[in-house]
């Protein structure tokens, strides 16, 4: 199983999608899962000594988040700030640096770029950029 590689991305938008649909919080609701999701998704890797590394986890898992909300029509600027602002907690339950989570959680969200419209992704650096 150490050769292993995980899908977090497609876990997660599959999560996103289908508990979130409905949710008129879903941006909010999207980046506590993502952030759980980090937490349990390292934690799982190291404990099967997967080769997986912790930066491409976090964005996968990010890309996958944002993924599922533009599937389901949310928010994308909202869900992005959301989950920027609650990975200081993952970080500090896994020793990481805040920054390099961040960092690795940007690279999943322009993973976004190949599917989101332009204007998506403008108004997700836009509210980045305003933060």
């Amino acid at each position: 199983m150490a050769d292993e590689s995980y899908h977090f991305d497609q876990l997660t938008r599959e999560i996103i999608v289908a508990q979130l649909k409905d949710d008129i919080h879903a941006p909010a609701r999207a980046a506590e899962i993502a952030c759980q999701t980090i937490v349990a998704g390292i934690r799982g890797t190291q404990a099967a000594h997967s080769n997986q590394n912790v930066r491409e986890s976090v964005a996968q898992i990010c890309r996958g988040t944002m993924a599922g909300l533009m599937l389901i029509e949310k928010n994308l600027p909202d869900g992005a700030i959301a989950l920027l602002q609650n990975l200081a907690d993952a970080a500090q339950k896994l020793s990481l640096s805040p920054s390099d989570m961040m960092t690795w959680a940007m690279e999943g969200i322009a993973g976004l770029a190949n599917t989101a419209p332009p204007e998506a992704m403008n108004a997700i650096q836009d509210a980045i950029n305003t933060k």
